[in-house]
């Protein structure tokens, strides 16, 4: 949202909140672009009445939003001149006091309005002005009735205008604008990036990529100044706590899998989990191999955004250290770093610090790989992410990001994959006629050092089924581990797997 002066309606001489529109107009002029962009005309689609339509009722009020905007202001002033003298208070207190001050100042408006001759605020709409003004403040602003509705796994952003939900059962459905213009798109986001000092992100044209956590276990990509306006995606992870059985009951795995998972991680087995793009459930697989992990194992994650969340189960897991990569800012150190970088490689080192049994270095695009590979070097069972097309192409994924990215050489990728990496297990993703997707388990490799002419050699354990997902084909080098952890090798007879009906 715009805070420049000229765009803020003086309070006194806003109009009476008129009652919320049922549905969005019937038509919008063409997007706003972004500052300096060449408009680009593009047709805008009407949100139906649907569950994001419904929710986001009145979305579009351009006063609503300017009166959030201007009295946001106010509670910023409020909130910094208390924290002057408290500024010892954690996150939730802070948020308390906002609370705190929100509600004063919406008070004071509805004051304000019958002061002038005009209506006070209704009940209803001073709860909708606060909760506004508390999401604005403390939360996503405009974006957060979106990621509070129900079964939303991904949000897609193209402009200010131009707003597609996509729901875990496979419905897509356009939402009214989350901002004015594409400007107050921008800003919002650039507000929200330097929002948390934790964060330390920055969104401008010297630095047009933002990825960055949300509260409530979300994930948020933007980028401008690139495209003809912002785009921002955001996906969201309801799976907060999750095991292999959970796995079983929805299918992505069978019993066979399960169990065989279940004694790889108690055998200290080095994992890569890979998958089909984004949304082919890496993550949550990572998670639930982790849950598998004796209880009073300690565990040090590894990750440029926290995804696995594994600290946010103290019941569940008793010696976990989270760790959380910082990219620093614009400016060149002498080594051609960023100042202020923190990388995942570092991480590592420091995490060998604190009495670590294992390490979890989270999904692998680039720079990680050098940090998965002293994580397993370690012999006490590492696990990472990767995406690839399947199982066998993960070695040259890796191999790329490596020579690539971190400027090591072919040779000793190859040699650390063969030496380090014990089980790759690959995910698939069937789309259906309705748009749902299906995610199930399709491969299980494992990696063993090669010979001279092909450094890495491969066996299938777990291939396709008539249906596509793996059943076994042949046993691990490693089985008799496998036995000590608790193994029934007479599971790998199931060559048509266990699975239930589909």
């Amino acid at each position: 949202m715009s805070t420049d002066a000229d765009d803020i309606t003086p309070l006194d001489d806003l109009p009476l909140f008129a009652a919320p529109p049922s549905s969005a107009p019937a038509g919008r002029s063409p997007r706003t672009p972004a500052p300096t962009d060449t408009p680009v005309p593009r047709t805008i689609p009407t949100p139906a009445r649907t569950q994001a339509a419904d929710v986001l009722t009145g979305a579009a009020d351009r006063d609503f939003w300017r009166t959030v905007t201007a009295l946001r202001s106010r509670v910023a002033d409020l909130q910094a001149a208390a924290l002057t003298f408290q500024s010892t208070l954690d996150a939730s207190s802070r948020e308390e006091l906002g609370r705190a001050h929100i509600v004063q100042v919406v008070r004071d408006h509805s004051d304000a309005l019958l002061r002038n001759g005009q209506p006070p605020l209704t009940t209803e709409l001073e709860t909708r002005l606060v909760k506004a003004l508390f999401d604005a403040m403390y939360r996503l602003g405009r974006l957060q009735p979106l990621v509070e509705l129900d079964g939303v796994v991904n949000i897609e952003i193209d402009g200010h205008d131009r707003v597609l939900v996509i729901y875990a059962d496979g419905r897509h459905e356009y939402a009214p604008p989350v901002a004015d213009s594409n400007a107050d798109l921008i800003a919002d986001l650039a507000f929200l990036a330097s929002r948390d000092p934790d964060i330390e992100r920055s969104f401008t044209r010297s630095n047009p990529f933002l990825e960055m956590p949300l509260p409530g276990h979300a994930r948020l990509a933007a980028l401008s100044w690139v495209t003809p306006w912002p785009r921002v995606t955001i996906r969201m992870q309801h799976l907060k706590h999750v095991e292999l059985s959970k796995l079983r009951e929805n299918n992505t795995i069978d019993g066979v899998l399960e169990s065989f998972l279940t004694a790889a991680v108690r055998a200290k087995k080095s994992l890569i989990i890979s998958g089909e793009g984004q949304g082919s459930g890496k993550t949550t697989l990572l998670r639930a191999l982790a849950a598998a992990i004796p209880t009073w194992t300690s565990v040090a994650t590894i990750e440029t955004d926290y995804e696995l969340y594994l600290h946010e189960e103290p019941a569940r897991r008793n010696r976990v250290l989270p760790l959380q990569a910082r990219v620093g800012s614009g400016e060149q150190t002498a080594s051609g770093g960023r100042a202020g970088e923190i990388t995942t490689m570092e991480l590592v080192y420091r995490a060998l610090r604190h009495n670590i049994d294992r390490i979890i270095v989270g999904e692998v695009r680039g720079p990680e790989i050098v940090a998965m590979f002293e994580a397993m070097q370690g012999g006490n069972g590492s696990m990472s992410t990767v995406h690839a097309d399947s199982a066998r192409d993960v070695i040259e994924r890796l191999v790329g990001l490596a020579v690539k990215d971190s400027r090591l050489s072919e040779t000793y990728a190859y040699r650390q994959i063969a030496q380090s990496i014990d089980l790759i297990v690959h995910l698939s993703v069937d789309e259906r006629p309705d748009g749902s997707r299906y995610r199930y388990v399709s491969q299980v490799i494992e990696v063993t050092p090669g010979e001279q002419h092909q450094p890495v050699a491969v066996s299938d354990l777990f291939i396709p089924g008539p249906d596509g997902r793996a059943v076994p084909a042949s046993n691990p080098t490693f089985l008799n581990a496998l036995v000590r952890a608790g193994f029934d090798q007479s599971l790998l007879t199931y060559t048509e797997g266990t699975w239930g009906p589909r």
